[in-house]
């Protein structure tokens, strides 16, 4: 289960060069109350243990041990402080942490001892969170939604706000609309104080410290072109996460898809529906890794590949995690690393 990473049209990142994902430890047993659904978020929180959220527990969020062992449940589903609707991201800051719900109207901060501080309105939709050092602040990107000039139409504002520690705005910041900033999935910090981004579609910017557009570039996301002639209305796959490159001049992009045609992919889920199968996205899914730096003209993709099962990054060091079918017939976090070696180890 490793990655080459080459290109087409790029430059090799270096000869020989790959990724693997190690598995380290499983999340949870038997007697959980529950295990993970079609989709996961996790977060490590180091010697504090790990935070877990999916599709299957909706609103609520399960705290691990650092062994992996289930605690509690840290969250329940509602609307109050604190409460959540369905699964959320996960941010860690200096002082503690951050859930919000992707296209929610709130980030709920935690103390370091998951204790909750507040609840913070932002006054339009949550599309990511990261703590940022270089303003010891929260950075959220945000999108307000008003009524257009025109009957049925509406207007985005896209923003990203800057939140001290305890949640208190610190200052609110506008961006050309002419990103795609409204369907931001993913930012981080890179070199430089540039501040990078990702949209689901596929589509990378980075911004200079005053949110000036230094450079954008749109991933070609695999299955586009064959989903978009059938007719499906949308792209087959989707990108999830950007990570810091491990050398320190750029990022890369997670995204997730299959390594089989759009229309072998339907073939098979109608089979598995005939046969009363569950689908697992981790057999039929890829993860995607690009990798990106800016350079004096602009973006460039230095090289990209693919894992033959679904995995994301923890935070910004080597940390990863993927799903896993345990015996028992259910699903659990699996965590571990992404190691980088230049083929000469």
């Amino acid at each position: 289960m490793s990655l080459v990473l080459t290109a087409t049209a790029a430059t090799q990142l270096c000869a020989g060069c790959t990724v693997e994902f190690v598995p380290t430890d499983t999340l949870g047993a038997r007697e959980d109350p529950a295990g993970v659904g079609f989709f996961a978020e996790a977060l490590d929180m180091g010697d504090r243990g790990y935070l877990v959220s999916s599709d299957a527990l909706g609103g609520v969020v399960i705290l691990y041990d650092s062994e992996g062992r289930y605690q509690r449940e840290l969250t329940r589903e509602g609307d109050g402080p604190g409460e959540l609707r369905g699964e959320p991201r996960f941010a860690m800051g200096a002082g503690g942490i951050g859930l919000f719900e992707p296209n929610g109207p709130s980030v709920h901060l935690y103390s370091n001892d998951l204790s909750l501080t507040r609840t913070v309105q932002v006054g339009g939709r949550v599309n990511s969170v990261f703590w940022d050092r270089v303003n010891d602040a929260w950075l959220v990107s945000a999108v307000r939604v008003d009524a257009g000039s025109e009957p049925g139409t509406v207007r985005l504002d896209p923003r990203i706000l800057f939140l001290d520690q305890a949640g208190d705005s610190i200052r609110s910041m506008q961006v050309d609309r002419e990103s795609s900033w409204h369907t931001v999935v993913d930012m981080i910090r890179g070199a430089d104080n540039t501040i990078w981004t990702a949209s689901t579609d596929g589509t990378v910017e980075v911004f200079d410290q005053d949110l000036a557009l230094l450079g954008s570039l749109e991933l070609e996301l695999p299955g586009m072109d064959e989903w978009n002639r059938m007719g499906r209305g949308g792209v087959s796959a989707f990108v999830s996460d950007l990570h810091p490159a491990p050398d320190g001049l750029g990022v890369w992009v997670f995204a997730f898809g299959t390594a089989m045609s759009v229309s072998d992919v339907i073939e098979e889920l109608e089979r598995l529906d005939a046969t009363g199968e569950e689908p697992s996205f981790e057999r039929l899914g890829d993860t995607f890794i690009y990798s990106l730096r800016l350079d004096p003209d602009g973006l460039t993709l230095v090289g990209t590949d693919r894992l033959d099962t679904i995995v994301r990054p923890l935070g910004d060091g080597d940390r990863a995690f993927d799903l896993v079918d345990t015996p028992d017939g259910d699903r659990r976090v699996r965590v571990g690393r992404l190691r980088f070696s230049d083929g000469s180890r």
